[in-house]
């Protein structure tokens, strides 16, 4: 039997929020490797996040797609690298996320993710959008930090890869006016952060 899990981001208002997304990422998200659907209270006083929740729905049998868009021009199109997972220890949310993940010899290496104050541990997945579960453990008060105060444990970044490169895609949201951040050195490679309303996420980072 194929695993599979569908990757949802819930919102207030999934149509504004969908519409303010695509604005950001310069895409058209009709047919995304993810769906944004309405909130989810879990509890009673869960009211919805500003910036909405990334959330993994299990399902089996399934075979999902890491297109994010493929719109007319090349410099926006846009597929998902990997998903990015809040944690307060490395260790144990390998161990624990060890049916998704596959066995890699020698281990993966812990680098440096900068653009949300982490440290990282990507793996490659089975059964997950994107194919790499990038797990993050906070290195300080910043972003991912923020998301683990607010959501915690869980996917809360998404890794965009953009086709015709980096630099093509940041010249065009440049030129469409969105927000990008400077560029770092992350575990896929040299990146830039697309900031959302909340600084607790969720989180989208294009890379090269």
């Amino acid at each position: 039997m194929t695993v599979w899990a569908r990757l949802t981001w819930q919102a207030a208002d999934p149509a504004a929020h969908t519409a303010e997304l695509a604005r950001r990422l310069g895409a058209d998200l009709a047919g995304s490797a993810f769906h944004v659907v309405p909130w989810q209270r879990e509890t009673p006083s869960d009211d919805p996040a500003q910036g909405g929740r990334l959330v993994f729905e299990p399902a089996t049998g399934g075979a999902g797609t890491d297109v994010i868009s493929a719109p007319d021009d090349g410099d926006a199109a846009l597929r998902l690298a990997g998903i990015g997972w809040a944690t307060v220890e490395l260790d144990r949310a390998e161990t624990e996320l060890a049916e998704w993940l596959v066995a890699e010899v020698p281990p993966a290496k812990d680098v440096a993710e900068p653009l949300v104050g982490a440290m990282a541990r990507p793996r490659r997945t089975d059964g997950l959008p994107g194919g790499t579960l990038v797990l993050l453990e906070p290195t300080t008060e910043g972003r991912l930090a923020a998301s683990l105060v607010r959501d915690g444990e869980g996917p809360c970044t998404l890794y965009l890869r953009a086709s015709a490169g980096l630099d093509a895609w940041v010249a065009a949201a440049h030129g469409r006016g969105a927000t990008v951040s400077a560029k770092r050195k992350g575990p896929l490679g040299t990146g830039v952060l697309v900031p959302g309303p909340d600084r607790a996420g969720p989180h989208v980072i294009v890379v090269a």
